[in-house]
C-alpha cells in the first residue's frame, strides 16, 4: 500500500509559549503547526523563533508532523523565521497569505537555497500555503500546482471573510463557494485540503456539524486551536465500519477478477466500475491509517497495471 499521511487535525501551538511547546509530544493531533505569525506579538518575534528552534532541536523522537507557520514573506520577519527554524528540521512550512502562485514559488526557491546550504536533499521541506483572501481563492487552482513541495492547501476563513468585508457565521454559508474552490484545486493537483479553524472551543456540537460538512465537501482535515477539539474531528473523519467492510469486498472482487484475467467486476449481482474501486482503495488507506485494519494492498493488481 502506498504511503497515506493522515492530516485530520493540525493543531496550532503558539511559538512564544514554552508550556504549550513542551506538550506537543503528548497532543494526539496528526500534526502541529507551531505559530510564529498571528499568535506572537511583534515584541516577541525574535525570542519566539529562538525558542522554537531550541524546542525542535531537542524534539528528536517525533511522533507527529511538525509544520511551522512563518510570518509572510513580504514582512521583515519571514526570511528570519526560515533562517532560524529550518536547521532544526521541521517537516514543513505553513505560508500565510499565499495569494498567488508566485509567492509560493518564491518560498520554494528559498527552501531550495536553504537545503543546499544545510546539505539536505532538495525537496526535504514541504509547503502548506494558506488561502485566506478573495485573491487567494481566485488563484488557488494555479497555486495548488505551483510546486511539488505542496502537501495541501489550508483555508483560512477569518482573514478570508475580512477580505470580503463580511461576518463569519457558525452556519458558514458565506464560506461555501471558497471552500468548494479550494477542494477543487486540491483534488485536481492530488494534494490535501485542510479546512479553517472552528473558533468556539466550547461548542463541540457545532464543531461536529462543521467537520461533517467539510468532510462531505472533500476536505482531508481541519486546523484547530484547542486540543479538546481533536477527538471530535478524528471521530468524524474515521471511516464507518460498513464502508470499510464494503471496500474490502470490492477489493477482494477486483483481485479475483484480475486472477481470472478479466476486468469485469461483479459484487452482489451489480457491476463495479473504476470510480467505485478507487473509492474503495481510498477508504482502505484511510482505515489503515486509523488503525482499523492491517492489510497490504497491491495497487498494481487492483488497477490492472503491468
Amino acid at each position: 500500500m502506498s504511503v497515506f499521511q493522515l492530516r485530520r487535525s493540525l493543531l496550532y501551538v503558539p511559538g512564544n509559549m514554552p508550556s504549550m511547546l513542551q506538550n506537543i509530544p503528548i497532543f494526539e493531533s496528526d500534526g502541529v503547526m507551531i505559530d510564529l505569525e498571528d499568535a506572537v506579538p511583534l515584541s516577541e518575534k525574535d525570542a519566539a523563533r529562538i525558542l522554537v528552534r531550541r524546542f525542535l532541536e531537542n524534539y528528536q523522537d517525533r511522533n507527529k508532523e511538525i509544520i511551522v507557520r512563518i510570518n509572510a514573506l513580504d514582512t521583515k520577519w519571514g526570511e528570519d523565521d526560515l533562517r532560524a527554524v529550518l536547521p532544526a528540521l521541521p517537516d514543513g512550512i505553513r505560508l500565510p497569505k499565499a495569494d498567488t502562485p508566485e509567492i509560493v514559488e518564491t518560498l520554494d526557491t528559498m527552501l531550495t537555497e536553504f537545503e543546499e546550504e544545510l546539505g539536505l536533499e532538495i525537496g526535504r521541506f514541504k509547503i502548506l500555503p494558506s488561502i485566506e483572501s478573495a485573491e487567494g481563492v481566485i488563484n488557488c487552482i494555479r497555486t495548488a500546482k505551483s510546486t511539488k513541495r505542496l502537501i495541501g492547501l489550508a483555508f483560512g476563513a477569518e482573514d478570508y471573510t475580512a477580505s470580503l468585508e463580511i461576518e463569519r457565521t457558525k452556519k458558514g454559508e458565506e464560506l461555501f463557494a471558497a471552500r468548494t474552490r479550494v477542494v477543487w484545486a486540491c483534488k485536481a493537483a492530488g494534494i490535501q485540503a485542510i479546512d479553517t479553524i472552528f473558533a468556539d472551543a466550547g461548542d463541540m456540537e457545532g464543531l461536529h456539524r462543521e467537520t461533517q460538512l467539510i468532510k462531505t465537501l472533500g476536505f482531508s482535515g481541519k486546523s484547530l486551536v484547542n486540543p479538546r477539539q481533536i477527538d471530535v474531528i478524528h471521530e468524524v473523519f474515521a471511516p464507518k465500519q460498513e464502508d470499510v467492510d464494503y471496500a474490502l469486498q470490492v477489493v477482494d472482487a477486483i483481485q479475483k477478477a484480475r486472477e481470472m484475467g478479466t476486468g469485469v467486476i461483479s459484487l452482489h449481482g451489480k457491476m463495479v466500475d473504476a470510480p467505485v474501486v478507487k473509492r474503495a482503495v481510498n477508504t482502505l488507506k484511510t482505515a489503515q491509517a486509523h488503525g482499523m485494519i492491517d492489510i497490504e494492498l497491491d495497487e498494481e493488481v487492483i488497477y490492472g497495471q503491468e
